[in-house]
């Protein structure tokens, strides 16, 4: 059975590249293969392949079935049963609290506008609001909702919904906690390619289509693959936010107003770049199973994005550029070497993988060898012996950082301090760290409002 579900999976991702590439276009009745359709079913199936599956094989088919269909109504229909599986196996695992009643409660209202929308033109800008209430439903499988979500926002004109988007996405990511911080990312990035959209910046609009493209197959990897997720080089998590940072300094250019905003979003990204690493941090912490057969699968998916994102982004050109809103001669070759941000810098996956890759296999040759040279440090013999004084330092310098870290609460009963006394010495160290903050972020804005002039 696995191996007739590798097989199905394998033509059903073979069929999705195919019509991605814009080989052939066709319409059935309510389904339709194009360009936009195949490149959902391309992420679809990279996201089905590792056996980490929120959804059974009925809701497996229905789901790439409805990632076909044009009439956004029929699609959440077909959808359904890959709530309904995601559902059950989450009450099967004791894991039910995921699936609190708001989020389901606005599926129903979410599925009668998207059916009663398309016979009222004039309420046609309410269709991306539609969309935005399928995402809680449907945390498990972000990418049926980004289906139903992005054609709408494309039909729609101005900047209300792309601002929209940036400030939603980056609220978002903001508040969830840190498990959840990069769920919304994609969001974020659609945001900042619809604004390089509506900007007429071609170039740029397709970096962050690049970038969003990305984040949603990285996202399909779930919790085996997050230490490729991680925002650092050369691991294929950096990539996206790369491009978002290259994305924001093109739209810096457009005026003043963008200019501000541009330095606001930069050191948002930072900030979620550091989330994104104590996501990590965390899920490296936890219990982890190396003899789980989907952690190779994951892996191999993770390593072929770090190395050459390129090949996943040559097949799905087509629908970055229509999401850019750019024509085909903004294209100019498969970004196998390298990968353009837009503004006229490129990233080398392939070069920056390397690097690591042939240091650290030598590093770790020469470790037996080094450490059987080296002599125990420090010596068993060796009992330093602090002078009465130092050791008081050293008690006092302890004592503050355990204040500073409980919310100036003394860390145990016993220690000779005073509350009001120990305040005082550790609000002006807070204060004295305000200061350099700021300091630092003003220093980080100037720097990159003389850089972008």
């Amino acid at each position: 059975m696995p191996l007739l579900r590798m097989t199905l999976l394998g033509i059903q991702g073979a069929l999705g590249c195919w019509g991605a590439l814009g080989a052939h276009e066709s319409r059935i009745g309510p389904i339709a293969l194009d360009p936009f359709s195949a490149c959902w079913v391309v992420l679809w199936t990279l996201s089905l392949v590792t056996p980490r599956r929120h959804t059974g094989p009925v809701g497996e088919a229905l789901g790439g079935l409805g990632l076909l269909c044009h009439d956004p109504a029929l699609a959440l229909f077909c959808f359904l049963p890959c709530l309904a599986e995601a559902a059950h196996r989450a009450n099967a695992t004791q894991d039910a609290q995921k699936f609190r009643a708001w989020r389901l409660g606005l599926l129903a209202p979410a599925g009668c506008a998207l059916a009663i929308l398309p016979g009222f033109p004039a309420l046609s800008f309410l269709a991306p609001a539609a969309g935005l209430a399928t995402l809680p439903a449907f945390t498990e499988t972000p990418l049926l909702a980004y289906a139903l979500l992005v054609p709408a926002l494309l039909q729609a004109q101005g900047f209300f919904w792309p601002v929209g988007l940036i400030l939603l996405g980056a609220g978002l990511c903001l508040c969830l906690r840190i498990g959840q911080a990069l769920n919304y990312w994609p969001l974020l990035l659609l945001g900042l390619t619809l604004c390089a959209r509506e900007s007429g910046l071609a170039d740029t609009a397709l970096a962050g289509s690049e970038a969003m493209l990305l984040a949603l197959a990285l996202q399909g990897l779930g919790s085996r693959g997050f230490l490729f997720q991680t925002p650092l080089p050369p691991l294929a998590g950096f990539l996206p936010f790369w491009l978002g940072l290259h994305v924001v300094n093109g739209l810096s250019g457009l005026s003043p107003a963008w200019t501000a905003g541009a330095v606001i979003l930069s050191l948002l990204i930072g900030v979620l770049m550091v989330r994104g690493w104590l996501a990590s941090w965390c899920s490296l912490t936890q219990a982890f199973a190396f003899h789980d057969g989907g952690l190779p699968t994951a892996l191999t998916l993770g390593l072929c994005l770090s190395i050459c994102p390129g090949l996943l982004l040559g097949f799905l050109h087509v629908s970055a550029l229509d999401l850019a809103g750019a024509g085909q001669e903004t294209w100019r070759a498969w970004p196998i070497w390298s990968v353009a941000g837009g503004d006229g810098a490129f990233w080398y996956p392939a070069l920056i993988f390397l690097i690591p890759a042939l240091i650290i296999p030598a590093v770790m040759t020469h470790l037996p060898s080094m450490a059987s040279a080296l002599p125990d440090w420090p010596s068993p013999e060796l009992k330093p012996r602090l002078p009465w004084g130092a050791r008081r330092s050293l008690a006092l310098i302890r004592t503050l950082w355990h204040a500073l870290r409980n919310g100036w609460r003394p860390a145990t009963l016993a220690l000779p301090f005073d509350r009001m006394t120990l305040s005082r010495k550790a609000g002006p160290a807070l204060t004295r760290q305000t200061l350099t903050l700021w300091l630092f972020l003003l220093a980080a804005a100037l720097a990159w409002l003389g850089w972008s002039a």
